[in-house]
């Protein structure tokens, strides 16, 4: 056999490819991330649509093997023992604590100091350990007594459930509600008259009869907004299946109305009004009526019911010159 003289900068070389080579996945070598609670409320959305898990993983821009160990329950929080791992610094603690002279930063950073191969934790992690009631310290220890942690409710567990299970982007939004052949599936957004004024007008469009409703609003607060759109959806019984917004300011509540109803909220994405194409195209129809620039304060609820009719009552060339009030007949 011939004798391959092996150079030095041949074994650079080798270490820059080993160290530059790319997963399965197009990731870079050896690059792990942890699944985070809204990731994996994706997952159960995901899969309980129907998705596999090989197309949830590429929607998601994850492995399925991820999402495998996921489901299988292999991911499991470690328990560690504080008072075995960390039993040098416990009794340190113990004995310098002083809350006139001597915080719980100063006590960690005296010990790093005196024991240097001894495990320490951070101060934060001390913190959390005695809101927590996992150490012999309480919060009538420390320097401010008054300083209350935040409690964790109810309400704060609805936020969860809302933003991570209810509200979803429009990238989750099932395909099947863009084949329109099905009545339900609403597409809301705001009108608004004269710049620095509070009125505007909600529109409410079907994505399948283009069918639309107009309600007048006199305030931008969130949660005003979301109890009249509520109220009108009861009084007027209009099926709801599923809700598209925008980003405004005065959708962010609007998600309880979609917990309420049982259904899920999709979110389109920044500058894209083209994601709501159905609600942008009955907007331009409302503004034959209501010119763009007009004050929409001395506009009634009952001037808004009669645009609605005539627009309903419109004969559309999308619908072989049939009108909304027709299509919804059809679907009924």
């Amino acid at each position: 056999f011939p004798k391959f003289k092996f150079q030095p900068h041949h074994l650079v070389r080798l270490f820059d490819t080993i160290k530059g080579a790319k997963s399965r996945q197009g990731g870079s070598y050896m690059n792990y991330k942890q699944l985070t609670k809204e990731k994996k409320a994706q997952i159960d959305i995901l899969l309980a649509q129907g998705l596999s898990m090989r197309k949830t993983a590429e929607v998601l821009g994850i492995s399925h093997s991820t999402i495998s160990r996921y489901k299988s329950n292999i991911y499991k929080k470690r328990e560690i023992d504080i008072d075995k791992k960390y039993d040098t610094f416990l009794r340190y603690l113990y004995i310098h604590y002083d809350y006139k002279t001597c915080s719980i930063e100063i006590c960690v950073m005296k010990f790093k100091r005196q024991y240097l191969n001894a495990n320490c934790p951070t101060f934060q992690q001390v913190y959390n350990w005695i809101n927590e009631g996992k150490i012999k310290l309480s919060k009538k220890d420390l320097c401010y007594k008054k300083r209350r942690g935040k409690k964790t409710t109810m309400l704060n567990h609805t936020k969860w459930n809302i933003d991570h299970k209810t509200v979803l982007p429009i990238s989750l939004r099932p395909k099947y509600i863009n084949k329109r052949d099905e009545l339900g599936h609403l597409e809301i957004d705001s009108i608004v008259g004269k710049r620095n004024e509070y009125d505007s007008i909600i529109s409410i469009v079907d994505r399948c009869s283009r069918k639309v409703w107009l309600i007048k609003s006199e305030y931008k607060n969130e949660y005003y907004t979301d109890k009249i759109i509520y109220d009108y959806l009861i009084r007027n019984e209009i099926k709801v299946k599923s809700i598209t917004v925008d980003n405004g300011l005065e959708f962010q509540a609007l998600g309880l109305t979609a917990k309420k109803l049982g259904v899920k909220l999709y979110k389109c994405d920044p500058y894209c009004s083209f994601q709501r194409g159905t609600n942008e195209r009955t907007n331009a129809l409302v503004r034959r009526f209501i010119p763009k620039g007009n004050s929409m304060k001395f506009v009634t609820q009952y001037y808004l019911d009669n645009i609605c009719f005539e627009i309903n009552s419109m004969p559309r060339k999308l619908f072989d010159y049939k009108c909304a009030y027709d299509i919804e007949l059809k679907y009924k």
